[in-house]
């Protein structure tokens, strides 16, 4: 890693968010405040049993991102995490190109497997065999990106195609693809066809195994990103406290959300990256010495989903905490 840690944040899904206006003010501040990258989440199709927990309403990602890339000059644009046994690996790859091509470079995958049952079977996808079926997609996409428009051929489990040519292409590196998950098999994915690892908000101990885990398969570290989802990120002064929603108090939690691991919290119990800006810092500091490079930020604001809050928390952390890290990448870098 050259410089210091880079920072990116997730826009909310739905909601405000989706307001053409708010979500304009939000890409554009996140650029202005000179965050690396603006990532955005992935459900099509919630079931009935899922709605008290995921909101039907987000917005698709790789539309959100393509907005993003053509209102914006410097920021990156990401996807975190977008499910790929939901889309044909084609024509993901072909948009991908394009938005890729068309923006300089400034687009990012975040892939990961799904868990969703319900949202499966909408889709007419395969829940139990989505793990292979990533991979499958996952090398199908990069044969096409490495075509460099040239005829090729792919036979996969999966998916196949003979014979076809693609464009647009690039003459440097592809669409950079940074694959989720905290699983040894996810583990194996990012070594093998990722270009980095982005997983759900491991602790430091296990993000640092993880990363020598990936190194190891790799054989070393060149031309792969070692970044992380968090769970909430929320800047607080002194007086406040912050309580999560814990999904205890809801009536019924459907099986299919014991995907996600616990919040990393300190030996005190705070959660990570809920505190003042000292005690966030410290919480930048001990994954970075296990090995992060990359952080994509999750803010709460006030326990509402109110775009002014997320503006100020926004602000807040570019002030009070990114400004402690003077060698941070920055967009466009």
């Amino acid at each position: 890693m050259t410089g210091g840690p880079s920072f990116g944040v997730v826009v909310p899904p739905c909601g405000e968010f989706g307001d053409p206006a708010a979500f304009a003010d939000i890409v554009d501040t996140v650029e202005g405040l000179g965050y690396a990258d603006v990532w955005f989440g992935d459900h099509v199709a919630v079931p009935r049993y899922a709605a008290a927990i995921t909101d039907p309403s987000w917005t698709e990602p790789l539309t959100a991102c393509f907005f993003a890339l053509g209102r914006t000059r410097r920021l990156r644009a990401g996807t975190d995490v977008l499910v790929v046994p939901y889309r044909n690996p084609v024509l993901v790859a072909k948009m991908a190109a394009t938005a890729d091509a068309l923006s300089g470079g400034r687009l990012v995958l975040g892939v990961g497997v799904g868990y969703l049952r319900g949202e499966f079977a909408a889709l007419g996808a395969d829940h139990d065999e989505r793990g292979a079926i990533t991979s499958d997609y996952m090398q199908a996409m990069r044969v096409l990106w490495d075509s460099a428009g040239e005829p090729v051929s792919y036979r996969g489990p999966h998916v196949a195609f003979e014979d076809v040519c693609m464009g647009p292409f690039r003459t440097t590196d592809s669409t950079p693809v940074w694959v989720g998950g905290n699983a040894p098999s996810a583990l194996r994915r990012a070594a093998t066809v990722g270009d980095g690892w982005h997983p759900l908000f491991p602790d430091p101990e296990g993000y640092r195994l993880g990363r020598e885990r990936i190194l190891g398969i790799r054989g070393g570290e060149a031309d792969f990103t070692f970044s992380i989802s968090l769970a909430t990120t929320r800047v607080l002064d002194t007086r406040q406290t912050f309580v999560p929603m814990s999904w205890a108090e809801l009536s019924e939690i459907p099986d299919d959300f014991n995907y996600a691991p616990p919040v990393p919290a300190t030996e005190g119990g705070r959660p990570r990256f809920v505190g003042n800006p000292d005690q966030i810092a410290a919480d930048i500091d001990d994954y970075v010495s296990a090995g992060v490079e990359h952080f994509t930020l999750r803010f709460a604001a006030d326990g509402r989903d109110s775009s002014v809050h997320y503006l100020q928390q926004l602000q807040r952390f570019a002030d009070d905490v990114k400004l402690r890290f003077p060698k941070a990448v920055l967009c466009g870098d």
